[in-house]
């Protein structure tokens, strides 16, 4: 009886010792979808290769494209047709074809966000509101986290049971609801990481299609 009683209160210590409460905060909503997504840090020491495909809308001509990640040394490179560039730091060379400076920081920070997401909401001078609300979006419940930035709004779309994000949306005038809103599909399964596969959006005053961004694979770098 003795011995039963010992294993009860060691097992009541480890299940309290071990309980995670549920999340309040939009951070801790955020913090608890970055440990689904990337539950062993490896994003901020991510090399590797994206290979994406897109699909754009009828009279648009579809591409496919690689960009390349070095985040420990803060170095980008991209590589579609007839232009190949880089980017470390904030300075730019160009190795093939041409593109304007400001061009080539936009498509970094482009894809250097949306692929890292929920993992660079934690960058230094992000602002995610405490406050949390409920929507549902295509039939479904979403606990949704709002981040303000200086030239837009986002609002990211969390799985309540499981914290996965599912969605986002930003808007460039949020007044008049103008922007867009991205639905995430699929999964991919990279070094412990789990990123999602496809990205299709829309704008968000018109039900217009605006094309689907679709991520073959990844390759590590050594």
């Amino acid at each position: 009886m003795r011995l039963l009683t010992y294993l009860a209160i060691w097992t009541l210590l480890f299940s309290c010792s071990s309980y995670d409460p549920a999340p309040k905060t939009g951070k801790e909503w955020i913090e608890q979808s970055i440990k689904y997504h990337d539950p062993q840090g490896r994003w901020a020491n991510l090399q590797a290769v994206f290979y994406v495909e897109d699909s754009l809308p009828a009279g648009r001509e579809s591409r496919s494209y690689f960009f390349t990640l070095k985040n420990p040394v803060s170095h980008f490179s991209y590589r579609f047709r007839d232009l190949e560039f880089e980017v470390v730091g904030d300075s730019v060379k160009i190795n093939i074809g041409e593109v304007e400076n400001e061009r080539a920081l936009r498509l970094r920070n482009y894809y250097s966000y949306l692929w890292g997401l929920p993992m660079k909401l934690m960058d230094p001078g992000t602002l995610i509101e405490d406050s949390v609300r409920e929507e549902t979006l295509s039939g479904k419940t979403y606990k949704v986290v709002r981040v303000p930035y200086e030239k837009d709004i986002w609002y990211f779309y969390l799985n309540p049971e499981n914290y996965r994000m599912e969605a986002y949306k930003f808007y460039q005038d949020e007044a008049a609801g103008k922007g867009e809103i991205i639905y995430l599909e699929g999964q991919y399964d990279f070094e412990g990481m789990k990123i999602p596969m496809n990205r299709t959006w829309y704008r968000t005053e018109t039900p217009e299609f605006l094309g689907t961004d679709m991520l073959k694979s990844i390759q590590g770098i050594d």
